[in-house]
């Protein structure tokens, strides 16, 4: 074989690997949908996630963000893909400030990647007590955001070009099946200046917090932090524990690193968990603990200009600020932001076993405080009151003699290290006590025994008192909610003042219908669909109706 043909058919293989890595890489993203491109502040911003198969090995959540332009992050979540797809909503600050704003998304487990990227989108928010917005900050060069070309197989059917305010718009989206993986369709009024101005950016993501460890999470969330001595502020590694308000059946620990650094993993935790958090120590020692926020930076090779609003833009902003402000007025449709939280029991048990000894004091005469509970009620433990001191022994069964050490206490499923707090406790205070008479074993821990007291009271205001007991409220995965874009106060009178009408995942595999009812806001409307090619191109059709 000639030399010249050698180099040619080197060349050739070269030229085909590039393609295929580049197909990879394009089939590694992932890729953020809102359902609009700008938004008043306090809205909530629905999204929807295109996750390749070929990231499905990174865990099953996917972390939801949204960024300023420099470089704070705003809000985020943590929602469940289901096979490609994983849909969520993040809940924009009432008091966030008019600008530009980014959407982006990622894994847990490839936050240490070299090359992370993520196809996000930008959205500009408008803040609803401002009076005049005359300028917005846009990104400098155009040529940053990926083009969507026009895929005229992509066909969206209406009735009508034109309609009245309140008349309902029905139609049909044909996708072809053998081109796409994934396409979404959504109808919002068009902003003239966001409609010009927003699009889709692959982000370059850099990891912020380099200590959170690139862990896969399988339908469960890492939580992160770090602890210090209170007095020096170096890191500090003794034992932490972890309980969860409103289970009483779940306890973990860690011992953190050199730097201070602790991890938990909590397994089907959704909505917003009550963590305490007990950093253990001998004698007086007191520390500081904070939590490690969760996030990837996406905006640092992005450079920004300012623009001059005009007035047909700036008359549209205000008319979408005014009519914020009227949804509020007539009860207009916000999203129910609750402290629900749940999380299923992942021993199938409390932590520390089947009790001994299960005891309802409801059963029995009440008694004024706890040493009378323990006198009477609660065979195996021995209550000790010496100068103004209480300790607590329990009968060890397998050696028919008394523990030399006390035994793990719990409040309410919380460890506790003070004595003096179950003193003042009458018998109608206390739902259940569990006593375990034998050496328990959680881990590496060992207990002599375990004295756990459920009241009826699961405030805890005692947790005040107690020294290095740390409580934090912590996001955990969303409960899977769905949009909701009809107005939810009806009648002729009532001002209905949607911008948002519809926002979907289309099958690609057949014909899909869709209808809405449109709201008083007049002006041009945009029927969207956005797809991803089976080879990593993004396209985007639409159609314009005038509402009138």
């Amino acid at each position: 074989m000639s030399r010249s043909l050698k180099i040619l058919l080197l060349v050739v293989c070269m030229l085909a690997g590039f393609r295929s890595m580049a197909q990879t890489t394009k089939s590694r993203e992932l890729v953020v949908f809102s359902d609009r491109d700008f938004c008043i502040s306090g809205d909530t911003l629905w999204i929807n996630v295109f996750v390749p198969e070929a990231l499905h090995s990174y865990g099953t959540i996917v972390h939801l963000q949204l960024e300023s332009q420099h470089r704070k992050l705003i809000a985020s979540a943590a929602i469940k893909r289901n096979g490609t797809h994983a849909e969520g909503y993040i809940a924009v600050p009432d008091s966030l400030q008019t600008g530009l704003y980014f959407a982006h998304a990622f894994l847990n487990a490839r936050r240490n990647n070299e090359r992370l990227d993520c196809i996000g989108r930008t959205l500009y928010v408008y803040n609803r007590f401002e009076e005049e917005i005359d300028r917005l900050p846009v990104v400098e060069r155009k040529d940053v955001f990926l083009p969507t070309e026009t895929n005229n197989r992509i066909v969206i059917s209406v009735n009508n070009s034109a309609y009245n305010t309140r008349n309902e718009v029905s139609g049909v989206i044909d996708v072809p099946e053998e081109e796409f993986v994934y396409a979404v369709v959504s109808a919002q009024m068009v902003d003239p200046f966001a409609n010009a101005n927003t699009g889709f950016i692959n982000f370059k993501m850099e990891n912020v917090n380099k200590q959170i460890p690139a862990f896969a999470e399988e339908d469960g969330i890492v939580i992160s932090g770090q602890i210090s001595d209170k007095e020096t502020g170096k890191p500090a590694n003794e034992l932490v524990l972890l309980s969860v308000v409103g289970n009483e059946s779940y306890f973990d620990y860690y011992y953190p690193d050199s730097t201070g650094s602790f991890h938990f993993f909590m397994q089907d935790a959704q909505g917003k968990a009550d963590l305490i958090l007990q950093p253990l120590s001998a004698g007086q020692k007191m520390f500081d603990l904070k939590l490690t926020p969760n996030f990837l930076s996406g905006t640092q090779q992005l450079t920004f200009d300012t623009a001059f609003v005009n007035p047909v833009e700036s008359e549209s902003i205000q008319n979408s600020i005014k009519g914020t402000f009227f949804n509020k007025l007539f009860g207009g449709v916000s999203l129910s932001r609750t402290d629900t939280f749940e999380m299923p029991n992942p021993y199938g048990m409390p932590f520390y076993g089947w009790p001994d000894n299960h005891v309802v004091p409801d059963e029995f005469f009440d008694l004024p405080d706890f040493k009378e509970i323990s006198r009477e009620l609660l065979m195996g433990v021995q209550y000790r009151e010496r100068n103004g001191e209480v300790t607590f022994r329990l009968i060890n069964y397998g050696l028919e003699k008394f523990f030399a050490n006390e035994p793990l206490r719990l409040i309410n499923g919380i460890p506790v290290f003070k004595n003096s707090y179950f003193q003042s406790l009458k018998s109608t205070d206390i739902a259940s006590i569990d006593i375990i008479k034998s050496e328990r074993v959680f881990g590496d821990l060992r207990f002599n025994g375990v004295l756990a007291v459920s009241l009826n009271d699961k405030s805890n205001n005692w947790l005040a008192q107690q020294p290095n007991i740390f409580q934090v409220k912590v996001p955990c995965i969303e409960f899977p909610k769905q949009a909701n874009y009809s107005m939810s106060a009806t009648g002729k009178n009532v001002p209905d003042t949607r911008e948002q009408f519809y926002n979907e995942v289309l099958k690609t595999d057949k014909e899909q219908s869709f209808n809405f009812k449109l709201s008083d806001v007049k002006g041009e409307l945009e029927i969207k669909v956005e797809a991803i090619s089976k080879s990593g191109k993004l396209y985007k059709t639409s159609k314009i109706i005038s509402v009138q």
